[in-house]
């Protein structure tokens, strides 16, 4: 089968995972574009494979799995690392520290890229047996990174970007257009709105960070919209983020968890165009 998962890697992914029971097993091609979210295919061959299923995906943008038996695991389920990138991120943008528990040593989810994007960003990173510990450093950076490959961390890493020292560029994450909303366009309106300057480019954003004001953060039935609408609230007094609850779409218990951590943390820095 040959297609073009230039939009989106679930394509790829869901064929993969339903390929073991077909009397021919599958073949999937990629014809088109770079794949985006290339960890999460990963994810999918290595736990297909620790099922029994053979899959071969030695030739580029081509996966085959033959048909087998899929056997059943005990596993430990890790936990969904980009739904942690508010939680991380708040530790920058208040002055704070935030712990993690059970990050893994390894594991193949695109969101592991927190740890070199928050640290390129000027915060204190720590990895241990026990979880990943974010501490802020004496300013947030503007950054320019290319989010091809764990492109669910674009709506919080432009929060970030909004608060940065300096002008910030994100690239490689075209398809996210093409998500739950427009995730490009829908940044730059809230960015827009809340004082930042912001230019959607081919692939991305240019963020350049301006004093922020008060306003009604949008959220268009997008739960990642929300996260970075939190993590802005954090600092600018009178930010008021609209449709919490479409955050349950992935998080059900995020507004508990959020409230959580505030209840344990400090005062919060002030707000914009550090």
């Amino acid at each position: 089968m040959t297609l073009d998962a230039s939009a989106s890697s679930q394509f790829v992914s869901g064929l993969l995972l339903s390929g073991a029971r077909y009397d021919d097993g599958v073949t999937v091609h990629h014809d088109g574009k770079s794949v985006p979210s290339l960890p999460h295919i990963e994810m999918t061959v290595e736990t297909l494979r620790d099922a029994g299923a053979v899959v071969d995906d030695s030739e580029p943008h081509t996966w085959r799995v033959e048909p087998s038996e899929i056997n059943a695991l005990d596993v430990v389920v890790e936990p969904d690392l980009s739904n942690a990138a508010q939680f991380l991120s708040a530790a920058l943008v208040t002055g704070g520290r935030v712990r993690i528990p059970g990050w893994p040593q390894y594991t193949t989810q695109g969101g592991d890229a927190l740890r070199d994007i928050l640290d390129q960003m000027g915060a204190e990173v720590h990895l241990d047996r026990d979880g990943l510990t974010v501490a802020a450093g004496e300013a947030i950076h503007g950054i320019d990174v290319d989010l091809h490959d764990s492109s669910e961390l674009t709506p919080v890493i432009a929060a970030l970007c909004a608060v940065a020292d300096g002008r910030s560029i994100i690239r490689g994450v075209a398809h996210i257009r093409g998500h739950e909303t427009d995730r490009i366009a829908a940044l730059a309106t809230e960015l827009e709105r809340l004082g930042c300057e912001v230019a959607q480019t081919a692939d991305g954003l240019r963020i350049t960070p301006r004093p922020l004001r008060a306003a009604r953060w949008q959220t268009y039935a997008d739960h990642r919209m929300v996260m970075a609408g939190a993590v802005l609230g954090l600092v600018t007094p009178g930010l008021v983020v609209e449709d919490v609850g479409t955050v349950a779409k992935t998080l059900p218990t995020f507004v508990t968890l959020w409230d959580d951590m505030l209840r344990q943390g400090g005062t919060p820095r002030a707000g914009g165009g550090r």
